[in-house]
């Protein structure tokens, strides 16, 4: 447990103003943000915080009374607006607020102009890196150079980078290195989780499967193997899908296979909870959170092996090599045989590792540190041109 100590003076504005549940291609970046904002609006730390945001998200947040809420609609109205936000807006915002901090949770910054007071970030992953190097197809032009810009401002502008898992720090300082770019200290916060209020749920025979029409998800590799898994088992039950499948696709027609695009935060959850087992492949994370949300309803993970889920689930739940059918088929057979107080272990032990106290503790230590460190700076200078 971190304690932060002797903090306090920290103003924030905290920008959500460019996302929307509707719209984003990542609801792991969109709770991110909208949860971390809920337990840094409630540490006495902050003298002042400002949150910038959007009527889309008007539902989805809980703050303390009396912190004040500004709509920015045209970040989010279409891609003129998003960019005039990213490049101007909400630098403008934050000079305008006062506050020493603006925090972009989603970590794209302005490569127009440095920010005009203390800039953070939050870096989740490094996918744009990722996906120009393995998926430069994906990646339409405009988009590739846009964002290549924004992550080159984000390294030389941020006066301090947060990311969630140590696997991305690393992934942040190679790209730094590679852009030839000095970045500022990088620390890794995590995310946190609390347990939902569900009460008494009943285990069904379904499966949940996580779909993404990005290539990264790796839904072609779910289906083929789930198919395979279906056909050898002759599994009773249902395989239900959740998320959008890449173009082109097609889904068997097999018995008990559900397809559902997106569904409510308690549906979702409910349907977790009462799942024997949730299926999650991917080949680049910058944390996996469904593994980790899994576990703490109840349900055995069955998620992809990769270097931060290995990190992350300190091995819990049941992993499987993405290049083997025989290393998924064991782990999801294994899935159904893992005793329900295993399963419940894994999902304390989780919510002890990642928690929000813990994280938003990192994130005022990251921010009072930086700070100190600019009095220091400033304080050396001022020593030196004296004398």
């Amino acid at each position: 447990m971190f304690i932060v100590r002797g903090v306090s003076q920290l103003s924030l504005s905290y920008s959500l103003a460019d996302q929307n549940f509707a719209k984003t291609q990542s609801i792991g970046i969109l709770n991110l943000s909208v949860q971390m904002l809920e337990f840094l609006a409630r540490r006495p730390e902050i003298r002042k915080l400002n949150v910038l945001s959007n009527s889309s998200l008007n539902d989805r947040l809980n703050l303390p009374a009396g912190v004040p809420v500004s709509l920015h609609d045209s970040a989010d109205r279409n891609l003129p607006g998003r960019i005039m936000w990213d490049q101007w807006g909400a630098y403008a915002e934050g000079k305008k607020l006062g506050n020493k901090w603006l925090f972009l949770p989603k970590g794209y910054a302005s490569f127009v102009r440095p920010c005009p007071v203390n800039l953070a970030t939050c870096v989740a992953d490094a996918s744009f890196e990722y996906y120009t190097r393995v998926y430069p197809q994906e990646v339409p032009y405009f988009r590739k150079w846009y964002f290549n810009l924004c992550v080159r401002g984000t390294i030389k502008y941020s006066k301090i980078i947060f990311t969630i898992s140590d696997y991305t720090t690393s992934e942040v300082l190679r790209i730094a290195k590679s852009y030839r770019l000095e970045p500022p200290p990088v620390r890794t916060i995590g995310i946190g989780f609390t347990r939902p209020e569900i009460g008494e749920v009943e285990k069904k025979p379904r499966i949940v499967v996580l779909a993404g029409r990005w290539p990264h998800k790796r839904t072609d590799l779910a289906v083929e193997y789930l198919k395979r898994w279906h056909e050898r088992t002759g599994f009773k039950g249902t395989v239900e899908w959740v998320g959008r499948f890449p173009p082109g696709l097609k889904v068997p027609e097999l018995p008990g296979w559900i397809v559902q695009t997106r569904l409510s935060d308690p549906d979702f959850r409910q349907l977790k909870a009462e799942a024997r087992a949730l299926v999650y492949f991917s080949d680049y994370e910058g944390f996996g959170m469904p593994p980790v949300e899994s576990a703490i309803l109840g349900t055995c993970p069955v998620y992809s092996d990769l270097p931060v889920t290995r990190e992350v689930m300190g091995g819990a739940g049941c992993s499987f090599d993405n290049k083997s059918y025989e290393s998924f088929e064991k782990a999801l057979n294994q899935a159904f045989v893992v005793a329900p107080d295993v399963i419940a272990e894994w999902g304390s032990t989780l919510l002890a590792r990642h928690n929000w106290p813990d994280v938003v503790n990192r994130v005022l230590a990251g921010l009072e540190a930086s700070e100190r460190e600019g009095s220091e700076r400033v304080s050396w200078k001022f020593k030196k041109e004296k004398s």
